[in-house]
């Protein structure tokens, strides 16, 4: 007759056997994660030109309802987006969207909410986007980094404009500095 002491050593050892051959739980923290920041930065200033009236114009009032305070006016927009001030300095990226007129009291202003796509021409990001939404209602702002493509896949981040002296009529165009703070999320190699 098997005593008690050999039944334990069996069932320890049987248990034993038995969770050896199983998997073992994973201890790495890491496992079905990047072991280091899957995302990098993106921290870059750049100048958006803005051209409302004249033969250069780069954006376009598709709807005028004829409200107080222009209020509902649509227009689409390619404004380009430069290294420098300039028109004559090189295009980095156009800015593809629309903007309208979302303040109805002219005592509260006005207020521009805009979703646009900003499309990268140089060679380190070309054919890349960051999708950007958010309002100017001023000549300092943020807007919202919700999205990207390409080589900027997943951004999120923030715009800081602030608007610069126009170089040359500030009646039909301006020059906004924008500083771009992104994380992103670059595609793996195949």
């Amino acid at each position: 007759m098997a005593r008690a002491s050999h039944v334990v050593v069996f069932l320890v050892f049987s248990n034993l056997a038995i969770a050896m051959g199983a998997t073992p739980p994973s201890l790495d923290p890491f496992v079905g994660k990047c072991k280091s920041s899957c995302e990098e930065e993106l921290d870059r200033s750049l100048y958006l030109h803005q051209v409302f009236a004249g033969a250069a114009h780069n954006q376009e009032v598709i709807l005028n309802p004829g409200f107080a305070n222009s209020f509902g006016e649509i227009a689409v927009h390619d404004w380009t987006i430069h290294a420098a001030p300039n028109a004559t300095s090189s295009i980095i990226a156009r800015a593809k969207g629309m903007h309208m007129q979302v303040t109805q009291n002219q005592a509260n202003g006005f207020a521009w909410f805009l979703p646009f796509s900003m499309v990268f021409e140089d060679s380190s990001f070309g054919g890349s986007t960051i999708q950007v939404m958010g309002t100017i209602s001023g000549a300092n702002g943020e807007w919202a980094i919700v999205g990207g493509t390409g080589k900027l896949s997943m951004a999120h981040g923030t715009v800081n404009f602030t608007e610069v002296q126009p170089q040359s009529n500030p009646n039909s165009e301006n020059y906004r500095k924008i500083d771009i703070h992104a994380f992103y999320t670059p595609s793996p190699a195949v």
